[in-house]
């Protein structure tokens, strides 16, 4: 097997410093070969274009002393170089070995070499590189393409068909798969993104023969040329409809629990482990006499009656280390008006998972105000009863 060998792999054949050029070692051969050395090709231009050397090491971003030194045969180093032909407009391979060797490189074939073990190596790698990034790739159900901004070409990777569920093979092709919103939305997204060089990202739909829609996720950036011209735009998409699908189910899911929630018959109440209320129904609201707003800034604790506080506490942390799965409880909570009332309270935790955490509690409260009243009187009137009956046989004796 064989390699080709671009202009740059012939240039480096050609004699010279591994990462610097010396033009002293031109003017060390004598008068003609000084003609055809680098500090003179520089004068030269330098002359020709009436610049000045501080101008040029402004523009390089370098001492006027450095540029002095070139002029004189001082060293130079790639990156200068190029960017010094750059600046005077110049083929930086004439500008540091001349004529003779601009015009070797321009008429060299490819060089074969012989595949080495070295070489060997390095391909099989490089292979085995791209065959993983091909397969996870294909895994994940991400697509990569690139936008020539110039030509309006469009090149999209192989599993494109498989992602999107159309071949894709133009700009044309994709537009035409995607509701209009999408477009429309997409088009204003991209051109402002060509024209401030900013990324973008958008989830898009593309509609399937079956009538099902896939939900597309694509990032992309756009690349500038060495002038900064906007020249292409880069990106990758995914195929998210799972997650989309999964998204909207528990979407609906929590649209229907809320609405149990706020309209069940019970008052019910979700609240934090410190205490403090997360969400309140209109029932417990109307209960207690307080606006929602008004129960998130305090704390059930804060409600509860002094007396009921202490053993709400003792079953309160025998929940949360997991002694209790829930409790009962009958107690008092202060009404907005100032007055208690007597509530029948079921307390349970729910813990998140994976790791099944304490989340929050989930309440729900009875009111036993009035049978609580209602046991007091009967209560009362029984005592009374037993008073006078006792009253009646301590007389007969």
């Amino acid at each position: 097997m064989t390699t080709a060998i671009c202009i740059d792999d012939a240039v480096a054949a050609l004699p010279q410093p591994p990462d610097v050029y010396n033009a002293a070692l031109d003017d060390s051969q004598g008068p003609f070969m000084q003609e055809h050395s680098f500090a003179f090709r520089l004068k030269e231009q330098l002359e020709l274009n009436h610049l000045t050397l501080q101008t040029v090491a402004s523009a390089l971003g370098i001492s006027r002393t450095a540029v002095h030194k070139w002029t004189k045969g001082g060293e130079i180093d790639y990156d200068n170089l190029r960017k010094l032909a750059d600046f005077l407009g110049v083929n930086w391979i004439w500008l540091r070995y001349g004529e003779q060797a601009l015009s070797s490189v321009r008429h060299a074939g490819p060089v074969t070499q012989p595949m080495t073990d070295l070489r060997r190596r390095y391909t099989a790698e490089i292979m085995e590189s791209e065959a993983r990034m091909r397969l996870a790739q294909q895994g994940a159900r991400i697509v990569t393409w690139e936008w020539n901004l110039i030509s309006d070409e469009v090149a999209y990777s192989a599993n494109v068909e498989e992602v999107y569920g159309w071949p894709i093979r133009s700009n044309q092709d994709f537009w035409q798969h995607l509701p209009p919103d999408d477009v429309a939305a997409m088009m204003a997204m991209y051109e402002q993104a060509i024209s401030t060089g900013e990324n973008c990202e958008y989830d898009f739909r593309i509609p399937q023969l079956d009538g099902s829609l896939r939900w597309i996720s694509s990032r992309a950036t756009v690349v500038s040329d060495a002038l900064g011209r906007k020249i292409k735009m880069v990106g990758i998409s995914m195929d998210n409809t799972a997650r989309n699908l999964a998204e909207e189910a528990l979407r609906h899911s929590e649209a229907r629990f809320r609405a149990m929630f706020e309209q069940s018959w019970g008052a019910l109440g979700y609240l934090d482990l410190d205490g403090r209320w997360q969400r309140v129904n209109q029932s417990l609201c109307e209960l207690l006499g307080y606006a929602a707003d008004e129960l998130y800034t305090t704390t059930w604790q804060a409600l509860t009656h002094p007396e009921d506080l202490a053993p709400n506490l003792a079953l309160f942390e025998q929940l949360k280390r997991g002694e209790l799965s829930r409790y009962v409880m009958e107690k008092r909570l202060r009404h907005q008006q100032g007055h208690y009332l007597w509530l029948r309270v079921r307390t349970s935790l729910q813990r998140d998972l994976p790791d099944a955490s304490a989340a929050h509690l989930i309440s729900v409260f009875e009111d036993i105000d009035a049978q609580r009243s209602e046991l007091a009187r009967l209560q009362a009137r029984i005592n009374e009863l037993e008073a006078a009956d006792n009253a009646t046989a301590s007389g007969r004796d």
